[in-house]
């Protein structure tokens, strides 16, 4: 496996992490209850799972970029 393949598949990952915090999303403003700790729990990990992916994915670019050189 060569540095664009492993970049490919880093950029896979990162659109599936943004797909789950998504619905992570979806369903806690769907839910009908108050705003309590176990929701603001679920916003922390939304928000760890977005970052997660915005880390892979200027990481997934870093490799590319050092490919090209």
């Amino acid at each position: 496996m060569d540095k664009l393949d492993i970049a490919d598949e880093l950029t896979i990952y990162t659109n599936q992490l943004d797909n789950i915090a998504e619905l992570m999303l979806t369903n806690i403003n769907n839910l009908k209850i108050s705003k309590c700790n176990e929701t603001d729990r679920i916003y922390f990990l939304t928000d760890y799972i977005k970052q997660i992916s915005h880390d892979l994915y200027n990481f997934s670019n870093e490799i590319i970029k050092d490919d090209a050189k």
